[in-house]
């Protein structure tokens, strides 16, 4: 049986000879591992189609549960990620949360759709806020939503300096204060990149380092997993 489906590569890994065994996230049937035959050979056809980041049309064949990649038609390769060290390692980072929030076969449109469309972002623009937007998004889609609107305990609306507490996932007031301390600076940023405010002048370096740690802490509190590529990237920043 073959089946169609639009994918992003999320996880490569090498397999045989030449072979590569992929981790694609679908569009149409969620999370699955598809062999691609022969791709590491030079002049491979289907060598594109093995790349991080791709984005195509992929024609599997099915056998029971094993799936094997038979064509591609590339949507868009990101090749601007390949080209720039930070731009790659954040990209890096959005496929590997995506790796731990899916669970195989089950399908998330809205969660490709954001990848795809934070992808193509940090391509043309500034990678750090897209993979904040973008991993907003995805705590919210996976039912751990950062609630940003007031404080937790009082209702107080979030401004100057607050507190955030992992474990609870919660932000607090000054004088409500519980938890570690969040700068101005790093809150506004958060709420801009979640839509909830205008986005003003650009965030600085420290700013968004400090709002990725944050969102790293706790989506490694809920998930009880680490993505290397996002710890490497934070280093970078």
């Amino acid at each position: 049986m073959e089946v169609k489906v639009d994918a992003i590569v999320l996880r490569t890994a090498d397999y045989g000879e030449s072979d590569k065994m992929l981790t694609l996230f679908t569009l149409q049937q969620g999370k699955l591992s598809a062999a691609a035959k022969g791709v590491r050979r030079a002049g491979a056809k289907l060598r594109f189609a093995a790349q991080p980041f791709c984005f195509a049309e992929y024609v599997l064949a099915r056998r029971g549960e094993r799936n094997t990649v038979i064509s591609a038609a590339n949507t868009d390769g990101f090749y601007a990620l390949r080209e720039d060290i930070c731009k790659f390692y954040a990209a890096a980072s959005l496929t590997g949360i995506c790796d731990v929030l899916l669970y195989d076969g089950i399908v998330n449109e809205e969660l490709f759709l954001r990848a795809a469309g934070a992808l193509r972002a940090m391509c043309e623009g500034d990678e750090a806020e897209a993979l904040i937007s973008f991993f907003l998004a995805a705590l919210e889609l996976s039912g751990y939503m950062l609630d940003l609107s007031g404080c937790a305990c009082c209702g107080a609306v979030l401004e100057g300096k607050t507190f955030f507490d992992v474990s609870d996932g919660c932000f607090t007031c000054a004088d409500c204060a519980r938890g570690a301390g969040v700068s101005e600076g790093t809150l506004r940023l958060l709420k801009s990149c979640a839509g909830t405010e205008p986005r003003g002048e650009g965030a600085s370096q420290d700013a968004k380092r400090r709002a990725l740690r944050l969102l790293n802490a706790y989506f490694r509190a809920k998930t009880e997993a680490k993505v290397k590529a996002l710890d490497e990237y934070i280093a970078m920043l």
